[in-house]
């Protein structure tokens, strides 16, 4: 027991509560999607549109599929399930979803049954200039890549 009857438990969850994880920085570049090495897991990012004008809504929606007869076990190291990025080009990611968020310091586990699809969805509102633009969205799962991207133009 600490001071004032308190366990080392309760400091330890108190502890971790004020902990966080900051989100994405820009100063790691975002690797361009390759295909998902995980034969049992499908990855597909989609957009409501494909074509914007500059402050338009974005509607994005990352899924995970898994097509195999078994479960699939992702393990995480924090809150984070997963992220969006938009790149101009593949060293100059111009905006992170994770960006000035933070995330409980904390591990966890997903699963994801067999035929099972996992929907994460955002509307986001980026000041994005005129250009193309690809739109990834990653799980964060750890010793996984699981990833995808699609194309999206702001006129």
């Amino acid at each position: 027991m600490l001071a004032s009857g308190r366990s080392l438990y309760s400091y330890a969850f108190i502890s971790l509560l004020a902990c966080g994880a900051c989100g994405g920085s820009r100063e790691h570049a975002l690797q361009v999607p390759q295909p998902v090495s995980n034969v049992q897991a499908v990855v597909s990012v989609t957009t409501d549109r494909q074509t914007y004008t500059t402050g338009d809504v974005i509607e994005l929606t990352l899924e995970l599929q898994n097509n195999s007869d078994q479960p699939l076990v992702l393990d995480f190291s924090s809150g984070q399930r997963y992220d969006f990025a938009i790149l101009r080009t593949p060293a100059d990611t111009v905006w992170y979803w994770s960006e000035e968020r933070m995330f409980m310091q904390m591990l966890g586990q997903e699963t994801v049954q067999p035929n099972q699809v996992l929907v994460y969805r955002e509307q986001v509102s980026p000041q994005l200039p005129a250009g193309t633009f690809t739109i990834v969205g990653r799980i964060v799962a750890q010793d996984q890549t699981l990833m995808a991207s699609a194309v999206i133009v702001v006129q």
